[in-house]
């Protein structure tokens, strides 16, 4: 059963603030008269965000500029109940992706112009765009599968009809230096052309101590074409391609959290600002190596009753009680600063990715036909220190081995080692659309979707002794490392689908829609490492494992929405939504013993919505409630067995929790949004499972009762604007917001170390702009309070200590911004 003071403290929330919540980014701008309303695209079709029965945060290019969201991640102190994880993982509602599979897929369906990008573009900046929207709630009939938690849609600005140019250029510290730019060509009556630009330069938020030097820097570069060509009057066809380079020393996490244990490397109970216990006993890095030198010395011919002092002799030796240390060997005591590091292996991130996009739009009659066709290209390399530190290890004598794929170390006496994880992608995909304008009662949308996704990927680890094996055994680098190795991974799908909406009267409206999904993964997969290429009678292409997994799956909508006719209000509407959402299913990891399924079932989310949409004073005022029920059927959730092999199942929970927005212009230039959420979740099936891989008991643990991670109960954001005249063609505008979420969980599994506390963000612009729009120019802080909050926290292995790697917010920036418009 849900907690009943929860349950109370939603009810309360709805009862006293009526009709609250405004889709507060759902508005262009203030304008003295009131609030602009967004036209946005939702229902693949346009309407006014206050007339869509869908809780939407819908963002313009103006609003983007004003609340200084730049990317993804900026996105959260938006968007009620919505938190973004550094490596693009959306969460919406508590809805996420908690199974442990490379095969598994998010919850969030990521769209670019109308096309879904199965790998995530986290990386990308946010500029020249027409907006953003955020869909939240399961959106399965329209979208498809993957929608569970909601949908985003990013537009960029498409040509039009006049010669203009768009250039702004910001200047920031950790020497941040960021340039975009746009030219819009209309090169015949016909054809238009717009290209854009970004490109973005800083130093590393995060100080590694070991080598000085600062690391988590960004170097990338985007450009993007668009054109249009009017065939006709009835047809156009928009032509879309971006290319993204980066090239940085990017990474996912950094600092450590943990509290030494003599046993595990570091307590699982308990969390601190300290290095694992270089001696722990269960599963160390240095039991390991000694087993490996054992079978390195068999594999040098050495006499089984020498192996013994050949390992002593060549087991590199730990310094005594601390894992990390000075290049001189002498310790070194952790930071209890997230942002301060010691490794001895610098991070290295690289990525290209090309997305190109073909849409055709042809009218005729009453309909509107839609085609769009598209392929997605990425490849990636993110190189990093397996032990994120500098080892406690060191040989007695300087020794040679193999650090990278690029980096062969020698003469050395310090212990290393890398892992380097690579990955390439191709998404190919077409979906057709036909929808009805007819001037009656009733209007349609029929579509059929299809996309054929294939992945290959490898992780590698480098550890010295492995590297010796390779030597000794004469074998390419890439074979002295322990790896595994996917070299096909793929996702075939297809869907048919529609949306009817019906005017039942001229103030009530009922909408439904079906879909229906068939899916197929498949993969080929292997693990190996030295001491497989060791044995003359190991055969590579033999220890390749193949599994898949077909689902199929209908998913619909049921909703109705009433125009009221309130007395205190402008425009009023209300509206209850039934929904179904579809989540893949996956494939469990090759390594996983037979106790284990070979696949795990889809996830379902059955949810009901009830929404108010409200707009008062003249159109100053708008206040938007929503409430929500989860029912989530199947969760998909990652756990181990006994042997410590991870695999995938499928449990139980609830979510419920209610948004409010409110936008006001109370005066001509004075605007101020709030946004309150609330959340309830809980898992209502009992799983028991070892927490993970980190945990050393082998005591299952039962999850029920548990909430969700990434899930916080409260959220609250709340911002001010102010613009006035300066006279002689300026106006300045002052904006101060602020964001606030409660404690939340990392994991679903809600141990002590996996608890986070609340943070809060504040930031401030003061901007200058001409009437006539050509210069601008903006000064910002953002996290005033520098403080160092922590956004998530993922749980190392084994072999490493069990310590905890957090997701650090940015920290304190600052910057000016000069931008220049001609047209």
């Amino acid at each position: 059963m849900m907690r009943t003071f929860k349950r109370l403290e939603l009810w309360l929330a709805i009862t006293s603030v009526p009709f609250l919540m405004v889709e507060a980014a759902a508005q262009d701008q203030v304008a003295v008269s009131g609030l602009e309303e967004i036209v946005v695209t939702a229902e693949k079709r346009e309407a006014t965000a206050q007339d869509t029965a869908i809780a939407i945060s819908a963002f313009s290019e103006t609003m983007l500029n004003e609340l200084d969201i730049e990317n993804a991640l900026d996105i959260q102190f938006a968007v009620p109940n919505t938190m973004v994880a550094a490596n693009g993982s959306y969460n919406i509602r508590g809805v996420g992706n908690n199974a442990l599979s490379s095969s598994s897929d998010p919850g969030t369906g990521v769209h670019v112009n109308g096309v879904y990008l199965t790998q995530n573009p986290i990386q990308l900046e946010y500029y020249d765009l027409e907006g953003i929207e955020v869909l939240r709630g399961p959106q399965g009939t329209l979208y498809g599968r993957n929608t569970t938690a909601g949908v985003v849609n990013v537009k960029t600005r498409r040509p039009d009809d006049e010669f203009a140019v768009d250039l702004s250029t910001e200047i920031g510290s950790f020497n941040s230096i960021r340039t975009t730019g746009a030219v819009n060509l209309p090169l015949t009556d016909t054809i238009k052309q717009r290209f854009a630009f970004n490109t973005f330069n800083r130093d590393g938020y995060t100080e590694n101590r070991f080598d000085n030097k600062d690391i988590d820097g960004r170097d990338q570069f985007s450009l993007r074409s668009s054109t249009t060509f009017t065939l006709s009057e009835n047809t156009e066809v928009f032509l879309f391609g971006e290319y993204l380079k980066e090239d940085s020393d990017r990474t996912r996490s950094v600092g450590v959290r943990c509290k030494a244990d003599a046993e595990l490397g570091c307590s699982d109970t308990e969390t601190g600002f300290e290095y694992p216990n270089s001696s722990f006993t269960n599963g160390s890095l240095v039991n390991t190596t000694r087993f490996i030198f054992s079978r390195l010395g068999a594999a040098l011919g050495v006499p089984p009753d020498q192996i013994p002092a050949f390992v002593a002799a060549n087991v590199p030796s730990t310094r005594p009680n601390h894992y990390n240390t000075n290049p001189d060997g002498s310790p070194r005591a952790i930071s209890t600063d997230p942002r301060t590091v010691d490794l001895d292996y610098r991070p290295h991130f690289d990525l290209e990715d090309l997305l190109v996009s073909l849409e055709v739009n042809h009218s005729f009659g009453d309909y509107t036909f839609t085609s769009v066709t598209a392929f997605h290209d990425r490849d990636r390399d993110l190189r990093e220190d397996f032990d994120n530190g500098s080892s406690s290890l060191a040989f007695s004598t300087p020794v040679s081995y193999q650090l990278d794929a690029e980096t062969f170390l020698t003469d050395t006496t310090a212990y290393r080692s890398s892992n380097e994880n690579r990955e390439s992608s191709e998404q190919i995909s077409q979906e057709l659309r036909l929808a009805s304008y007819f001037s009656g009662d009733f209007n349609y949308t029929l579509g059929v979707f299809w996309m054929d996704f294939e992945q290959s990927a490898r992780s590698t680890f480098y550890f010295p002794e492995l590297s010796f094996l390779g030597q000794f055994l004469d074998l390419p680098a890439q074979n002295h490392t322990f790896d595994f190795f996917t070299p096909n991974f793929e996702t075939k799908t297809w869907a048919v689908f529609s949306e009817g909406y019906w005017d039942l009267s001229e103030r009530l409206k009922l909408t439904a829609g079906v879909r229906y999904t068939e899916e197929e993964k498949s993969i080929r997969t292997k693990q190996e490492s030295a001491f497989d290429f060791a044995d003359p009678t190991y055969d590579p292409d033999a220890a390749f494992v193949e599994d898949g997994g077909e689902w199929e799956e209908f998913t619909g909508k049921l909703g109705i929405n009433y125009q009221a006719d309130v007395a205190f209000t402008d425009a009023s509407m209300f509206y209850a939504t039934l929904s179904r959402g579809y989540k893949g299913g996956g494939i469990n990891p090759g390594a996983v013993a037979s106790a284990a399924p070979e696949t795990f079932d889809p996830e379902y989310i059955n949810a009901l919505e009830l929404g108010s949409k409200n707009t008062l004073l003249d159109r100053r005022l708008q206040l938007n409630a929503t409430l929500f029920f989860y029912q989530y059927d199947g969760l998909q959730v990652g756990g181990v067995l006994a042997n410590s092999d991870v695999f995938n199942t499928n449990v139980d929970a609830e979510v419920q929790g209610a948004e409010f927005e409110l936008v006001a212009a109370p005066l001509d230039g004075l605007r101020i949004n709030l946004n309150l959420a609330l959340l309830d979740t809980e898992v209502t099936e009992r799983f028991e499972t070892a927490p993970d891989v980190t945990t050393a008991s082998p005591d299952p643990v039962d999850i029920r009762g548990n909430e969700l991670p990434f899930a916080p109960e409260r959220s609250l954001q709340l911002g001010v604007q102010y613009s006035h005249s300066l006279g002689r063609n300026w106006d300045i505008t002052y904006r101060a917001q602020s964001y606030w979420q409660d404690e939340f969980w990392a994991r679903l599994y809600n141990t002590p170390n996996d608890r986070l506390d609340s943070w809060s963000q504040t930031d401030l612009t003061v901007s200058l702009s001409q009437t006539s729009g050509t210069w601008g120019v903006e000064a910002f802080v953002k996290n005033i309070e520098d403080d160092a909050s922590l956004a998530g926290l993922s749980a190392e292995g084994a072999l490493i200590g069990r310590y905890r790697k957090p997701n650090v917010l940015e920290p304190r920036t600052y910057g000016v911004r000069v931008s220049y418009s001609y047209f």
